[in-house]
């Protein structure tokens, strides 16, 4: 179940088997996942699924052991070692300063993390936007906001969300915490003198929104 020497780890999705089937379900947290182990068809089996309150169906990663515990300090050590391969993965983005979440850590984000009505709005529009970009005001009209400044706090967030999830540290003495906020979901260009930045959803994002949303 461990990764081989330069094979990229594959997210699984799939639909959770009734738990019925399985006898003596032991489960505890690790990190953002809640891990649940036992023996299935024969093999001792651990799996990490969504943590609550999040209502994701399926499970993430999974591993093998010669017992549940030894399947639950696989599935650990495969956790760490995904979370190891994502950030060498991730893509130094110079417009916005941030090394940028993979497309599968967007994906997984977006299953997980509590986002309201009017963020996903934001993204929707966002993504759909694509390299034109929006300025806080369109952004803000987009989830029926009418302030651009509540449209640019409500859209900021979205990046604390994502980085509180994802664990990145957005704290940089070149620039303030909302703009680092904001360059996790996007990087802002200025097309003139005096006009309104416009934003830019990361490519990898843009593909994650569209397939979760």
């Amino acid at each position: 179940m461990f990764k081989k020497p330069g094979q990229k780890f594959k997210e699984r999705h799939v639909q959770v088997k009734s738990e019925a089937k399985v006898a003596g379900i032991i489960e505890e947290e690790y990190g953002k996942y809640q891990i649940k182990a036992g023996r299935l068809s024969g093999s001792y089996v651990a799996r990490a699924f969504a943590k609550p309150p999040a209502t994701t169906k399926g499970f993430f990663v999974e591993a093998e052991g010669d017992s549940e515990q030894a399947a639950i300090d696989a599935l650990k050590a495969l956790i760490d070692a995904r979370k190891i391969q994502r950030s060498e993965d991730r893509r130094w983005d110079e417009k916005s300063s941030i090394s940028v979440p993979t497309e599968e850590e967007f994906l997984e984000t977006l299953r997980q993390a509590q986002l309201s009505q009017a963020q996903v709005a934001m993204l929707k529009a966002l993504s759909v936007s694509a390299e034109n970009g929006l300025t806080f005001g369109q952004l803000a009209r987009a989830a029926g906001y009418k302030s651009s400044k509540t449209g640019a706090k409500v859209f900021k967030k979205v990046g604390d969300l994502i980085a509180d999830y994802l664990g990145i540290e957005i704290a940089d003495r070149d620039a303030t915490h909302d703009e680092r906020s904001a360059h996790i979901v996007a990087f802002g260009h200025i097309s003139e003198e005096d006009a309104p930045t416009v934003w830019v959803m990361h490519q990898e994002l843009r593909c994650a929104v569209r397939a979760t949303y």
